[in-house]
């Protein structure tokens, strides 16, 4: 009997670029992205490309994040594509020359992304996620050691706790999410009345 299988290759450039070194605001818990799922696939003009002002009306009307905040995961997921250089430049130049709040919403407007691709951006926004658990479990302060750790003993604790920079971090994460990752790209239709996706569902 035939088995199958799928491999999966998680891209580093989310991880170590786009995954804010900052704990995650609760409207980007799976709960909420699920909701947001299924909200812009039955909704016109949000998918399968996501536009700047539709992002806008769900982050701020419907997730009640602040308009920078909405900005800064819409722009960071953006500089994850593949623009060329000189696209970059000009959009840079477009943006700096606004004068006013209308011109600049008019040449964010400009801007759209894959809409699954930024729902899974989202999603891994929970890399940085302060674990309640973890910090409990973690070492007791104030410590009982006598000394200070020297300045490469503090470097190290530093980078092993960068989880941007820690592939097994990033491959362990998207093993031990990999349900929700998926639930995330289902139709709608092959979800519950609670959200939650059904029996049997490929």
């Amino acid at each position: 009997m035939e088995t199958n299988s799928v491999s999966i290759w998680p891209r580093m450039e989310p991880f170590l670029l786009g995954a804010l070194q900052v704990a995650p605001t609760t409207k980007l818990s799976l709960h909420y992205l699920r909701k947001m799922a299924v909200y812009v696939q039955t909704r016109e003009g949000c998918f399968p490309v996501l536009g700047w002002s539709m992002w806008r009306h769900i982050a701020c009307g419907k997730l009640q994040l602040p308009e920078d905040l909405a900005w800064l995961y819409f722009e960071t997921f953006d500089l994850l594509l593949g623009h060329t250089p000189e696209e970059r430049l000009g959009r840079a130049e477009c943006l700096s020359q606004c004068s006013s709040k209308s011109e600049l919403d008019q040449e964010r407007n400009k801007l759209s992304v894959d809409t699954l691709q930024f729902l899974l951006f989202l999603y891994i926004q929970q890399l940085n996620r302060v674990s309640l658990r973890t910090s409990l479990i973690g070492e007791e302060w104030p410590s009982h050691r006598t000394r200070s750790p020297s300045p490469s003993e503090r470097e190290t604790k530093a980078n092993s706790q960068n989880k941007n920079w820690d592939d097994q971090a990033h491959l362990s994460f998207v093993q031990s999410h990999l349900t929700d990752i998926l639930e995330l790209l289902v139709e709608p239709g092959q979800l519950s009345q609670s959200g939650q996706v059904q029996r049997g569902c490929q």
